[in-house]
């Protein structure tokens, strides 16, 4: 009986001992220091194009200079890559930006070998299916699904309250035209291009204009198609909506019943904006030598679009907040130019048709869509999992007081990529960084990457079911529907 103890503790003895020097092993072949290389990069990358920068440091009253050493401190004790991969992927978590992210390369991967089927002019450009589900109505009597020709895009129903009041439901799975193949290959076909032809970028863009023109049109006739049915009004679904494009512009104003009038914007300093406005700025010239006829003042634009480069070419070093925590100066040129149109918030699209410019000046004119001010009452439901473009449709909207909210606070991701946005690429890990080059402003005033908050907050909790999820809005809709008759009256 002892010798067997003696053997069991002896046994535990070296396991314990093996492990230690498994680790110490481990530890001691995993060198940190292109790690903290990397977060340097980081930082510099920061300092440099990162456009909530000021946000982190005047909102959120972080304490940069304690961050980096606290984070170069736990990249020196990190063991192993993954575990250094964590320590950079908090560090960025830490400044609640749904934009800030990194993309680690994948090594030891190979692409996954074709199944032999052709790819269609969509499948190349980019089209694939990703739409969520969003909040699951089918499960409370109250609601009955309709069935359209665009209900395959964009399910609902209607949903019958105590009161008689009947509304429409309708989910935005992606506000991204890109996730709508289907209306890929009617555009392909309506341009009368082959899967086989050579899609060079100008190709690409009509391609993606028409698509997002033909999913505008099913939107509106989707909305058309619960009123029809006997909804007095209407709630988009964005919960679980991870954003998408500029399609979210037409799509917004397609849906309001209110003229949408947009609020400032801000954009970094830097040569990618000063080359962008640059562009622009030869298109609102030519404008202006052609004299072409608009609504739109062609000198102010140009004097606008000057400043703003002026200013962009005053370069920021903002690098000492790292080590202070204070900003001594603004890499934004703030106060110019608006999100949906860079030197006006509102115009009618089709009144800028014969401007070069007209994307420059108020870029949803680059779609076709129609202002409908007979539009049913607007409802729009959120949650933490809605992001980027999502936001925007939700803010411009409650900013307008073109609908109202219901939901939880959104995820914040604000302002995104603009054309793409800036690539740093990180010297050690490969690895690509990617952060906001953009900040939206709301009619208040407010940085956009805060989160969306609902006119209506919903006490919605992770251990609710899908029926408490929908009938705790169900309570809601009815509370808002019974003020809403009260006035009628």
């Amino acid at each position: 009986m002892q010798l067997r103890l003696f053997l069991t503790i002896l046994a535990a003895i070296t396991c314990t001992f093996s492990s230690q020097s498994t680790n110490a092993a481990h530890s001691e072949s995993f060198d940190p220091k292109p790690w903290i290389e990397d977060l340097h990069q980081i930082i510099s990358e920061m300092s440099s194009h990162y456009a909530n920068l000021e946000s982190a440091v005047n909102d959120r009253r972080m304490d940069l200079p304690h961050l980096r050493l606290d984070t170069e401190a736990k990249l020196r004790q990190a063991t192993d890559e993954p575990e250094a991969r964590r320590i950079i992927e908090k560090f960025l978590a830490s400044f609640g930006d749904g934009h800030l992210e990194i993309e680690w390369l994948k090594s030891g991967t190979r692409s996954k070998p074709s199944d032999g089927t052709p790819q269609t002019l969509c499948d190349r450009l980019g089209y694939r299916n990703n739409l969520h589900p969003g909040l699951n109505f089918p499960v409370v009597p109250e609601f009955s699904s309709s069935k359209t020709a665009e209900s395959n895009f964009f399910p609902g129903g209607l949903l019958r309250l105590g009161n008689g009041t009947t509304i429409g439901i309708l989910r935005i799975g992606l506000l991204s035209e890109h996730a709508y193949p289907e209306f890929c290959k009617q555009a392909v076909q309506q341009l009368q291009l082959g899967d086989n032809a050579d899609c060079d970028d100008k190709c690409d863009d009509r391609v993606e204009i028409t698509t997002a023109n033909l999913l505008t049109a099913a939107l509106g006739r989707r909305a058309e198609s619960l009123r029809l049915a006997g909804a007095t009004a209407l709630l988009v679904d964005i919960t679980h909506n991870g954003g998408g494009s500029d399609w979210v512009e037409p799509a917004s104003r397609a849906l309001s019943r209110v003229p949408l009038r947009d609020s400032k914007m801000a954009f970094v300093k830097h040569e990618h904006w000063i080359k962008l406005l640059q562009e622009h700025l030869r298109d609102v010239q030519i404008d202006q030598k052609n004299r072409t006829d608009s609504p739109i003042s062609m000198e102010r634009a140009s004097n606008t679009l000057e400043k703003a480069i002026d200013e962009s070419q005053r370069t920021c070093d903002t690098s000492t907040v790292w080590e202070t925590g204070n900003l001594n100066c603004s890499m934004l040129v703030k106060n110019l130019l608006f999100t949906s149109g860079e030197v006006v918030a509102y115009t009618k699209a089709d009144s800028l048709a014969s401007l070069q410019s007209k994307e420059d000046l108020f870029y949803p004119s680059r779609y076709a869509y129609a202002e409908n001010p007979k539009a049913l009452t607007l409802y729009v439901v959120v949650d933490r999992d809605t992001w980027s473009a999502a936001e925007y449709f939700a803010a411009m909207l409650q900013d307008n007081h073109a609908a109202t909210i219901i939901g939880e606070v959104t995820g914040g991701a604000g302002c995104g990529y603009t054309d793409g946005g800036i690539p740093a690429k990180l010297k050690n890990s490969a690895a690509q960084l990617k952060m906001p080059d953009c900040v939206r402003f709301r009619a208040d005033g407010s940085n956009e990457v805060k989160g969306i908050n609902p006119d209506v907050l919903l006490s919605w909790s992770s251990h609710d079911s899908e029926f408490q999820r929908v009938q705790k809005l169900l309570q809601v809709l009815e509370r808002l529907s019974h003020k809403s008759t009260k006035v009628a009256k």
